[in-house]
């Protein structure tokens, strides 16, 4: 039982000297040394030396060259380059490709879907078969198809067609087949 005493007064002696170092580490890092200033510090002697001025309401307070804040002597606060734009929005979609400083000209007209049937030539005149999608035509040079191309002209070996909204010249190889005469 003494022994239990005796080991429950050393534990309460050690707690007791690592609070006691912990307090004088305290005070030794704030670098205070426990002595009360009595002499005043050096604002409060500058604060004694400097007059009151009468505090009177907004309405009465004139302002003098001498009261009015000069601004342009301020200075702007200067953020460090590493700081980057601090304000700038961010996303996480990919930056768009840059523009291109070479100019493209007008889209390319569409491929032509037109099959060739085949062509039947009377004396001076020729028309051609053609297909497009489930419909069957049957032009001659200088007609329209659907308002979009026209048959400019027909040869053995191809036709050519003119794009009409782009104004485009397409040509469809035909190589011979299905001519009747």
């Amino acid at each position: 039982m003494k022994a239990a005493a005796a080991g429950g007064r050393a534990r309460t002696f050690w707690l007791a000297g690592a609070l006691l170092a912990t307090l004088l580490a305290a005070q030794w890092v704030s670098g205070e040394d426990g002595a009360v200033d009595m002499e005043p510090s050096a604002e409060e002697r500058i604060e004694e030396r400097i007059p009151q001025k009468e505090t009177r309401p907004v309405e009465q307070q004139g302002t003098s060259e001498g009261e009015q804040l000069q601004l342009e002597r301020l200075e702007r606060r200067k953020f460090r380059a590493e700081a980057g734009e601090i304000f700038r929005s961010q996303s996480w979609a990919p930056p768009p490709p840059p523009p291109s400083s070479v100019k493209h000209g007008p889209p390319p007209p569409p491929p032509l879907q037109f099959k060739y049937l085949g062509k039947v030539v009377e004396g001076e005149e020729t028309r051609v078969f053609l297909a497009l999608a489930e419909r069957n035509y049957i032009v001659k040079p200088g007609e329209n198809i659907n308002n979009q191309y026209r048959v400019d002209e027909v040869n053995e070996h191809a036709i050519t067609f003119t794009y009409l909204p782009l104004n485009a010249k397409q040509t469809l190889t035909t190589a011979g087949a299905g001519d009747i005469r």
